[in-house]
């Protein structure tokens, strides 16, 4: 075969690749969604570099040919342009297909009035990019540690799929006390209101919704609030709290801060942040501060109005990327005694 043929047989290769990956696959995807009309163009384009992705494994493996053979001809150029490209598609490969299959527990010793070992996450975002096969993974490290308690910090979709009862299926085998709260995905901000569904298709399962409500145990209270983008938070109901208990705060959004000022907690709870999901130092934090006026994004802080515990989640919006703030679950050991 002469040179020529096996260059336009390459790049029909290439053209028939981009075509199934890019655009039949998330086109035949599409309708499995719920997603409103605003959003279908988003929807799509992240489809096709979701599926996409795919292909920057044969790019990989043929700008690497091509580096090693430009090298051997002296062509350092050319040999250093594939290179670069050969570097650039394992870093997003890595990001796309490795990072975000991972699941890390990460454990911090917080000081507390009470013993509580808490086990958080948030962020599910079951949909477009996670599915439900990683939220069984999430339920089965969930179900080997032993904690108190188990704490959903909302967000449990993302485009969610229409078949969502069997979605979250996975949630009604955990063996813990669950409680929880919804997100702004769940809610409408952005994407479709389906608070309503999540909240029937996990009726009668282990996870108890405890927005604007406060629960009670013999040596703390656990309260709930709604998600920041709502504006329905009001914290008046925790401030006529009879003393005596520690409370606890489980939350979305850590701007939730904002509308505990003037409430005694030992300690609040949130995600949203996804730790950035792409971490780069510096850059991350000044990017959370300058855009969205986010001081705290991932870990435990200690501010003005109190103790905050940012998770940085398990699932991805955006881009289905994570690099260097792996899926987390974050179990809390709160101690009397500790350092």
């Amino acid at each position: 075969m002469s040179t020529r043929r096996r260059r336009w047989l390459l790049r029909g290769t290439w053209l028939a690749a981009i075509v199934v990956f890019c655009v039949l696959w998330p086109a035949w995807e599409f309708p499995h969604f719920i997603i409103p009309k605003q959003l279908h163009a988003e929807a799509l384009v992240q489809l096709a570099l979701f599926h996409g992705a795919w292909l920057l494994v044969p790019l990989l493996v043929q700008s690497g040919f091509i580096a090693f053979a430009r090298f051997r001809q002296h062509r350092k150029l050319r040999a250093t342009g594939a290179t670069v490209l050969a570097v650039v598609c394992a870093l997003l490969i890595y990001a796309r297909f490795v990072e975000p299959a991972l699941l890390v527990v990460r454990r911090t010793v917080i000081p507390a009035p009470v013993d509580l070992d808490i086990a958080l996450v948030a962020d599910v975002h079951i949909g477009r990019f996670t599915r439900p096969a990683k939220l069984r993974q999430v339920v089965d490290r969930l179900n080997r540690l032993h904690v108190d308690l188990v704490l959903f910090a909302g967000d449990f979709t993302y485009g969610p799929p229409r078949d969502l009862a069997a979605a979250l299926a996975p949630l009604r085998d955990l063996n813990a006390q669950v409680y929880a709260v919804l997100g702004n995905h769940d809610e409408q901000l952005p994407g479709p209101p389906v608070a309503d569904r999540i909240r029937t298709a996990l009726a009668g399962s282990p996870v108890h919704f405890i927005a604007h409500r406060v629960v009670e145990f013999p040596d703390f209270r656990l309260a709930g609030l709604y998600d920041w983008w709502t504006a329905r938070d009001d914290a008046a109901f925790l401030r006529n709290l009879p003393p005596g208990k520690p409370l606890l705060i489980l939350m979305h959004q850590p701007h939730s801060l904002r509308a505990l000022r003037g409430v005694p907690f030992a300690l609040a709870m949130a995600g949203h942040t996804h730790g950035g999901q792409v971490y780069l130092p510096w850059l991350t934090r000044e990017m959370f501060l300058r855009i969205r006026d986010e001081k705290y994004v991932n870990g435990y802080y200690v501010t003005p109005e109190g103790k905050l515990f940012v998770t940085p989640g398990v699932g991805v919006t955006g881009m289905p990327l994570r690099l260097d703030c792996p899926p987390t679950i974050d179990v809390l050991e709160l101690r009397r005694h500790a350092d």
